[in-house]
């Protein structure tokens, strides 16, 4: 039997009764005040907003977990410096990252893991996920920094990953947690990215030895020709409110992503060595035309979408928020930062698979 799917429900409660008065919290949609993210500005002049985490971590970790993102804005944090600041406010460094599946850069070498968001043709939008849910090991929390908005769009799209969870339909919702995910990657240096980007290192033993121990399938059909595949739960349970959502790249990975990036029809075929990445059902079969369909149609339901202010920070819970990119014209630059690393060994996390 299907696990009954409890109804997300918000409230404007912010938790931020404080005597001081600092901050100021807000739906970003008053029409809508469901919607993510949370939105929290300064009260008044000269409120420093590592201060005021640091004294309101319990009520800001609160907040996170009801409405899975806080858009923090007003703060003037739009320096990188200024962003590693705020981020040394938390309990763990920025985690780097590994098992990539885009390229990504230091904004500032003396700055460890504080990394200019996506670099990816502004021309094209990036699909919505959850910020490495493919891989064995993620962060729980992926923050996102305006230094220098885009002349136009460049926008960071975000989803409540509970809410698609309820908006998939249900038969397709008990497939997937039935077979779970499996993950299918071409690792090439002219079609996509080569592996040595992706596992950050030049020698195919170590990629071996990492593939062996996070239970990963690898087969070299040349040196600068790999292919990876694993499966995964698509469904996990937040550790902290135990609310079922949904968490994995079934959607982005998949063919028909590609497709249409492509302006390919479905029925079209590309073979497998050109496809830098597909997903299937658990089993190995086929994520249909219309299975995909109705992914995209949950994801499009939940978009939430908002101009970029410079020194905008995006605070997302990335159990709860799916995120993705806007196509955008001129000059942008975000810094991002993922904390609090989570693994699939932890039950914490399982619904079933």
């Amino acid at each position: 039997m299907q696990p009954d799917i409890q109804p997300v429900s918000y409230s404007t409660d912010t938790f931020f009764n404080v005597a001081d008065h600092a901050v100021q919290a807000r739906p970003l949609h008053e029409e809508d005040p469901q919607l993510l993210p949370l939105v929290i500005e300064p009260a008044h002049n000269g409120v420093r907003l590592v201060e005021w985490i640091k004294a309101h971590k319990p009520a800001f970790e609160k907040a996170l977990v009801k409405h899975g993102g806080i858009l923090f804005r007003g703060f003037g944090i739009d320096t990188v410096d200024a962003f590693n600041q705020f981020m040394n406010c938390f309990d763990t460094a920025p985690l780097p990252y590994m098992f990539r599946s885009s390229p990504r850069t230091e904004l500032d070498k003396s700055i460890a893991n504080i990394y200019r968001s996506t670099i990816y043709p502004s021309d094209r939008k990036i699909n919505m996920h959850n910020e490495s849910s493919y891989s064995r090991v993620w962060g729980r929390k992926i923050v996102f920094c305006c230094i220098q908005q885009a002349e136009e769009g460049g926008e960071t799209p975000i989803a409540d990953s509970r809410k698609v969870l309820q908006a998939i339909p249900p038969e397709l919702v008990q497939e997937f947690r039935t077979k779970g995910v499996k993950y299918r990657r071409n690792l090439l240096p002219d079609l996509g990215m080569p592996w040595q980007e992706v596992f950050q290192t030049v020698d195919r033993a170590v990629v071996e030895e990492t593939c062996k121990k996070i239970n990963v399938d690898y087969t070299f059909r040349s040196n600068d020709h790999l292919v990876i595949e694993w499966v995964k739960p698509a469904v996990y349970k937040h550790p902290q409110s135990g609310v079922e959502t949904w968490f994995n790249h079934a959607f982005f990975f998949n063919k028909y992503s590609r497709y249409e990036e492509l302006d390919m029809d479905p029925e079209d075929e590309l073979p497998d060595e050109y496809l830098t990445s597909n997903t299937f059902f658990g089993d190995g079969s086929e994520i249909s035309f219309d299975a995909y369909s109705a992914i995209k149609a949950a994801y499009d339901q939940n978009l939430v979408v908002f101009p970029y202010q410079n020194g905008d920070i995006i605070f997302l819970d990335n159990m709860l928020a799916a995120h993705g990119r806007s196509p955008y014209k001129g000059d942008r630059t975000i810094a991002t930062a993922i904390i609090e690393a989570a693994s699939d060994a932890d039950d914490a996390f399982k619904t079933g698979l």
